[in-house]
């Protein structure tokens, strides 16, 4: 299948952003949260990612 069909079939990702976050050691990485969504909880949630821990609902 041609790679133009497959993005075309992949679901809309409607409503999120890709942003830049800073993590407690200083290095920098880009994640995917919702639009909208404050720099302190960006770099919250690229912190949880990086030690592997749950989200808190």
């Amino acid at each position: 299948m041609p790679d133009h069909e497959q993005e075309q079939k992949r679901p809309a990702l409607l409503g999120t952003e890709m942003r830049e976050a800073t993590l407690p050691d200083g290095t920098q990485a880009v994640i995917v949260v919702q639009a909208g969504t404050s720099q302190s909880e960006v770099d919250e949630k690229a912190a949880r990612l990086r030690r592997g821990t749950p989200e808190a609902k």
